[in-house]
Protein backbone atom coordinates (compact mmCIF):
# COMPACT_ATOMS: atom_id res chain seq x y z
CA UNK A 1 0.00 0.00 0.00
CA UNK A 2 2.80 2.14 -0.74
CA UNK A 3 2.43 5.02 -2.88
CA UNK A 4 4.54 3.90 -6.39
CA UNK A 5 3.95 6.85 -8.19
CA UNK A 6 2.62 10.47 -7.43
CA UNK A 7 1.49 12.72 -9.92
CA UNK A 8 1.03 16.33 -9.65
CA UNK A 9 -0.38 17.65 -12.70
CA UNK A 10 0.27 21.52 -14.51
CA UNK A 11 -2.63 22.82 -12.52
CA UNK A 12 -1.82 21.20 -9.40
CA UNK A 13 -4.34 18.41 -9.25
CA UNK A 14 -2.57 15.56 -7.61
CA UNK A 15 -3.09 11.29 -8.02
CA UNK A 16 -1.38 8.95 -5.92
CA UNK A 17 -1.20 5.01 -7.23
CA UNK A 18 0.28 2.32 -4.60
CA UNK A 19 1.98 -0.42 -5.65
CA UNK A 20 -0.97 -2.44 -5.11
CA UNK A 21 -3.29 0.05 -7.19
CA UNK A 22 -0.21 0.34 -10.27
CA UNK A 23 -0.14 -3.59 -10.48
CA UNK A 24 -4.25 -4.00 -10.73
CA UNK A 25 -3.92 -0.83 -13.32
CA UNK A 26 -1.06 -2.38 -15.28
CA UNK A 27 -2.89 -5.56 -15.21
CA UNK A 28 -6.09 -3.81 -16.77
CA UNK A 29 -4.06 -2.52 -19.39
CA UNK A 30 -2.48 -5.71 -20.12
CA UNK A 31 -5.93 -7.61 -20.41
CA UNK A 32 -6.99 -4.69 -22.27
CA UNK A 33 -4.50 -5.30 -25.24
CA UNK A 34 -5.73 -9.17 -25.34
CA UNK A 35 -9.56 -8.36 -25.47
CA UNK A 36 -8.55 -6.24 -28.84
CA UNK A 37 -6.31 -9.29 -30.09
CA UNK A 38 -2.91 -7.76 -29.80
CA UNK A 39 -0.39 -10.29 -29.74
CA UNK A 40 2.74 -11.16 -27.74
CA UNK A 41 5.87 -8.99 -29.46
CA UNK A 42 3.28 -6.74 -31.86
CA UNK A 43 4.07 -2.93 -31.02
CA UNK A 44 2.50 -1.02 -28.65
CA UNK A 45 3.51 3.25 -29.44
CA UNK A 46 3.35 5.52 -26.70
CA UNK A 47 2.71 9.27 -27.59
CA UNK A 48 2.06 11.06 -24.34
CA UNK A 49 3.40 13.33 -21.36
CA UNK A 50 4.37 12.00 -17.97
CA UNK A 51 1.02 10.90 -16.98
CA UNK A 52 0.01 7.89 -15.04
CA UNK A 53 -1.21 6.11 -18.01
CA UNK A 54 1.88 6.53 -19.81
CA UNK A 55 3.38 3.91 -16.81
CA UNK A 56 0.29 1.81 -16.95
CA UNK A 57 0.56 1.30 -20.72
CA UNK A 58 4.50 0.81 -20.88
CA UNK A 59 4.40 -1.76 -17.76
CA UNK A 60 1.35 -3.42 -18.84
CA UNK A 61 2.47 -3.34 -22.66
CA UNK A 62 5.48 -5.41 -21.21
CA UNK A 63 3.36 -7.67 -18.79
CA UNK A 64 1.41 -8.51 -22.09
CA UNK A 65 4.75 -9.45 -24.14
CA UNK A 66 3.90 -6.76 -26.66
CA UNK A 67 6.98 -4.07 -27.12
CA UNK A 68 6.72 -0.70 -26.26
CA UNK A 69 7.84 1.84 -28.41
CA UNK A 70 7.92 5.22 -26.87
CA UNK A 71 7.03 8.26 -29.34
CA UNK A 72 8.42 12.00 -28.61
CA UNK A 73 5.27 14.18 -27.70
CA UNK A 74 7.07 17.10 -29.88
CA UNK A 75 6.63 15.13 -32.76
CA UNK A 76 4.62 15.95 -35.85
CA UNK A 77 2.79 14.03 -38.26
CA UNK A 78 5.85 12.90 -40.45
CA UNK A 79 7.81 11.45 -37.39
CA UNK A 80 4.97 9.62 -35.93
CA UNK A 81 4.01 8.27 -39.06
CA UNK A 82 7.66 7.19 -39.47
CA UNK A 83 8.08 5.89 -36.32
CA UNK A 84 4.93 3.59 -36.12
CA UNK A 85 5.18 2.25 -40.11
CA UNK A 86 9.07 1.24 -39.64
CA UNK A 87 7.87 -0.28 -36.15
CA UNK A 88 4.93 -1.53 -37.45
CA UNK A 89 2.80 -0.11 -35.07
CA UNK A 90 -0.62 -2.38 -34.00
CA UNK A 91 -1.56 0.35 -30.71
CA UNK A 92 -0.79 3.63 -30.03
CA UNK A 93 -1.87 5.46 -27.01
CA UNK A 94 -2.14 8.99 -26.90
CA UNK A 95 -4.65 11.95 -25.76
CA UNK A 96 -7.30 13.22 -27.87
CA UNK A 97 -5.79 16.92 -28.25
CA UNK A 98 -2.37 14.70 -29.25
CA UNK A 99 -4.22 12.66 -31.72
CA UNK A 100 -5.95 15.26 -33.39
CA UNK A 101 -3.17 17.37 -33.90
CA UNK A 102 -0.79 15.03 -35.24
CA UNK A 103 -2.53 11.67 -35.90
CA UNK A 104 -5.98 11.44 -37.30
CA UNK A 105 -5.17 13.55 -40.66
CA UNK A 106 -2.12 10.74 -41.15
CA UNK A 107 -4.06 7.71 -40.40
CA UNK A 108 -5.12 6.65 -43.63
CA UNK A 109 -1.11 6.43 -43.90
CA UNK A 110 -0.92 3.98 -40.66
CA UNK A 111 -1.59 0.60 -42.20
CA UNK A 112 -0.80 -1.50 -39.22
CA UNK A 113 -2.37 0.44 -36.89
CA UNK A 114 -5.14 -1.05 -35.90
CA UNK A 115 -6.14 0.66 -32.42
CA UNK A 116 -5.85 3.78 -30.88
CA UNK A 117 -6.87 4.35 -27.11
CA UNK A 118 -6.96 8.06 -26.34
CA UNK A 119 -6.30 8.81 -22.50
CA UNK A 120 -9.13 11.45 -21.62
CA UNK A 121 -8.30 15.05 -20.36
CA UNK A 122 -9.27 14.50 -16.03
CA UNK A 123 -10.57 11.11 -16.72
CA UNK A 124 -13.10 12.36 -19.12
CA UNK A 125 -13.93 9.94 -21.73
CA UNK A 126 -13.80 10.39 -25.09
CA UNK A 127 -15.43 9.86 -28.27
CA UNK A 128 -13.72 10.59 -31.17
CA UNK A 129 -14.39 8.50 -34.00
CA UNK A 130 -12.00 5.39 -35.03
CA UNK A 131 -10.45 5.31 -31.18
CA UNK A 132 -11.32 3.83 -28.22
CA UNK A 133 -11.73 5.44 -24.63
CA UNK A 134 -8.88 3.95 -22.37
CA UNK A 135 -10.47 4.48 -18.92
CA UNK A 136 -13.84 3.04 -20.30
CA UNK A 137 -11.54 -0.33 -21.82
CA UNK A 138 -9.78 -0.70 -18.19
CA UNK A 139 -12.97 0.04 -16.12
CA UNK A 140 -14.01 -3.04 -18.10
CA UNK A 141 -10.94 -5.22 -17.61
CA UNK A 142 -10.18 -7.65 -14.78
CA UNK A 143 -7.38 -6.67 -12.59
CA UNK A 144 -5.75 -9.69 -12.27
CA UNK A 145 -3.11 -10.69 -15.53
CA UNK A 146 -0.75 -13.82 -15.51
CA UNK A 147 2.23 -12.34 -16.81
CA UNK A 148 3.75 -13.52 -20.16
CA UNK A 149 6.67 -15.50 -19.62
CA UNK A 150 10.09 -13.90 -21.94
CA UNK A 151 13.11 -14.76 -22.09
CA UNK A 152 16.15 -12.27 -21.35
CA UNK A 153 16.57 -12.24 -25.51
CA UNK A 154 12.74 -11.12 -26.25
CA UNK A 155 12.41 -7.73 -27.60
CA UNK A 156 10.83 -5.04 -25.27
CA UNK A 157 11.38 -1.89 -26.21
CA UNK A 158 12.11 -0.10 -29.66
CA UNK A 159 13.23 3.20 -29.70
CA UNK A 160 14.12 5.57 -32.50
CA UNK A 161 17.05 7.48 -33.75
CA UNK A 162 16.90 11.21 -34.02
CA UNK A 163 16.73 10.66 -37.76
CA UNK A 164 18.25 14.24 -38.34
CA UNK A 165 20.69 12.45 -40.73
CA UNK A 166 18.33 10.07 -42.82
CA UNK A 167 15.58 7.48 -42.11
CA UNK A 168 15.33 7.08 -38.31
CA UNK A 169 16.52 3.84 -36.95
CA UNK A 170 15.28 1.48 -34.55
CA UNK A 171 17.35 0.32 -31.56
CA UNK A 172 15.66 -2.81 -29.76
CA UNK A 173 16.21 -3.39 -26.25
CA UNK A 174 15.49 -7.15 -25.25
CA UNK A 175 14.03 -8.18 -21.88
CA UNK A 176 17.36 -8.78 -20.08
CA UNK A 177 18.18 -5.08 -20.27
CA UNK A 178 15.19 -3.75 -19.01
CA UNK A 179 16.25 -5.52 -15.96
CA UNK A 180 19.07 -3.96 -16.12
CA UNK A 181 17.57 -0.74 -16.24
CA UNK A 182 15.28 -1.56 -13.56
CA UNK A 183 18.75 -2.28 -11.49
CA UNK A 184 20.35 0.95 -12.40
CA UNK A 185 17.27 2.82 -11.33
CA UNK A 186 16.97 1.14 -8.10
Amino acid sequence: DKVALRWIGKDGQRRDLTYRQLAAETNRFANTLRALGVSPGERVFILLGRVPELYVAVLGALKAKCVVSPLFSAFGPEPIATRINLGEGAVLVTTELLYERKVAKIRGELPTLRHVLLVGEDGQATSVPGTLDLATLLAQAADSFDIVSTGPEDMSLLHFTSGTTGTPKGAMHVHGAVATHWATGK
